[in-house]
């Protein structure tokens, strides 16, 4: 009995096991068919699916294209600063010293007929003295003068009109933040003109003349001499007149307050000016402009410019200068940024004074009419990194190249729709 029950249970397992194996063998073959009937439909649709791979690849490639161009076309649009330079010759400027060191801005100006100063100042001469209209002048060998106000005034010339004059400015040294304003040069008289605006917070400015070895004849006008008791009219309305033979040839002037400077020459300079103003002044506010008052109403002000000629160069791009036209930057009410000027010199048969200049700005502008430019200058951004013929000729590729891309990208998109 044991033995047919345990033959009985092992037919049973076994039976099980046939079983189960057939099942796996069934399920093995259908799989194995399934993946045969993919990879079979795979294989077929491979060549397909390679085609779209490219062309998603092209369209990305494309779109990456037209990217780039849009940016250098944006870059060929958008306004940057760029470098200018030029030159003009001008009947008046006016400029403000914008360095942190003292500079040289006038030198070795000889034979001065007549050295001219309005406004207050202390002055101090040593030698021998001679008046007509203030004989105690004669007594003395040193005339501390105080010039008092805004329209004091001294005049040095030589005694002797005939004699050539020896008196010349030997320099002018600019502290920061000074302002020189109406720099002109009169044909005429042979003079020349500028004010001297200080700022207070900076050492004087110091002019320095030589007087030469011949006696002077000095004028002052609104002043006070503290050594003498002159009648109190004289001392502060009348002219007072006075010839000196120095001890102290050389002279020097401490502007720190706004002063008027008039140089008469004896002879028409010719090739001296180059020798008189110093170049690379670095500067702000420079303007060519003559500001005609009438009356305390600033709306009456009329502004005039003062530009003879001139030419100016940015981005690869020139532009001429007419007399009377204004120049400006990019915006009309303000001064164009020049930030240095190279070089000054007087130009005889222009009647003006020429400037060099440089500096930085987004836009020039011309016009005879400050709110009415009539021509311009405008650099882009990717004008300060490619050559302008290099730009205009990439913006015509881009121009000509983006209209078939855009084509090609938008029919690849419509032949994959179903």
């Amino acid at each position: 009995m044991g033995y047919r029950q345990k033959g009985r249970q092992k037919s049973l397992h076994n039976s099980r096991l046939s079983k189960i194996k057939n099942f796996i063998i069934t399920k093995s073959g259908l799989i194995r068919t399934k993946f045969n009937n993919i990879n079979h439909n795979f294989l077929q649709q491979l060549p397909n699916i390679k085609q779209y791979l490219i062309q998603q690849k092209l369209s990305f490639l494309v779109i990456i294209l037209l990217v780039v161009l849009f940016i250098i076309t944006i870059g060929a649009i958008v306004p940057g600063n760029h470098t200018f330079e030029g030159n003009l010759i001008f009947k008046e400027m006016s400029f403000t010293y914008d360095d942190n060191q003292p500079k040289l801005f006038l030198g070795n100006i000889k034979n001065v007929k007549e050295l001219e100063t309005e406004g207050i100042q202390t002055l101090t001469f040593t030698g021998s003295f001679q008046s007509q209209s203030s004989p105690e002048i004669d007594k003395l060998n040193s005339l501390e003068i105080q010039l008092t106000d805004r329209e004091s005034k001294i005049i040095i010339t030589p005694a002797n009109s005939q004699t050539e004059s020896e008196i010349s400015l030997k320099e002018l040294r600019l502290q920061p933040q000074t302002r020189i304003a109406k720099l002109n040069y009169d044909f005429y008289r042979q003079q020349l003109a500028f004010s001297l605006l200080p700022n207070s917070q900076n050492n004087p400015n110091p002019l320095e003349i030589y007087l030469g070895e011949q006696p002077i004849k000095v004028i002052i006008e609104g002043y006070k001499i503290p050594s003498l008791k002159l009648p109190k009219s004289q001392d502060d309305q009348a002219q007072l007149e006075f010839i000196v033979n120095p001890n102290n040839k050389e002279f020097t002037f401490k502007i720190q307050e706004n002063t008027n400077i008039y140089l008469t020459l004896s002879k028409p300079p010719k090739y001296e000016s180059e020798q008189w103003f110093r170049g690379k002044i670095t500067t702000k506010d420079v303007t060519f402009t003559h500001v005609d008052r009438n009356g305390g109403n600033l709306r009456d002000d009329l502004e005039i410019s003062t530009i003879v000629e001139g030419k100016i160069r940015m981005a690869e791009q020139d532009r001429e200068i007419k007399e009377n036209q204004f120049l400006m930057g990019e915006d009309t009410n303000k001064p164009l940024n020049i930030q240095l000027i190279r070089n000054l010199q007087i130009i005889s048969d222009k009647k003006g004074i020429e400037a060099r200049f440089s500096g930085k700005t987004k836009q020039i502008q011309i016009g005879l009419d400050q709110d009415f430019p009539v021509s311009s200058i405008q650099g882009s951004w990717l004008d300060g990194v490619l050559p302008r013929d290099a730009i205009i000729a990439l913006f015509s590729f881009g121009a000509a190249t983006v209209a078939n891309l855009l084509s090609w990208l938008f029919s690849n998109t419509n032949s994959r729709k179903p």
